[in-house]
């Protein structure tokens, strides 16, 4: 039998993350729609393995706030450390590359409106 994923399921483990640890149900990005349990059960359920990974797709706060998305970074690859096995150097490795690719990113995006 396959396990049947869709919106209620994800839904129902999300709520159940939030229940086991309340401040899974802290926003992930302050402003943004998305809380904190999303960045774990995209870690945990769905083989995220990247801070880009949950930033720009599994949350696609990237896409909705870039900005607020890279101040909020660091809080956000902290949240998934522990369940991806990642160590402060991991961490930092993980913020680097994001960061690097949201200016890389925003400095596009200057150059097209110039």
């Amino acid at each position: 039998m396959l396990f049947r994923s869709d919106g209620a399921d994800r839904a129902a483990a999300l709520d159940a993350l939030v229940a086991a640890d309340p401040r899974l149900g802290a926003p992930l990005v302050p402003g943004l729609p998305y809380r904190a349990a999303e960045a774990v059960y995209a870690a945990t359920h769905e083989w995220a393995l990247s801070l880009d990974d949950v930033l720009s797709r599994r949350t696609r706060a990237r896409l909705v706030d870039r900005r607020a998305s890279v101040a909020h970074a660091e809080p956000v690859a902290r949240l998934l450390a522990p369940h991806l096995g990642w160590d402060e150097a991991e961490i930092g490795r993980q913020l680097a590359a994001y960061r690097a690719s949201c200016e890389a990113e925003e400095r596009a995006g200057d150059v097209r409106a110039a």
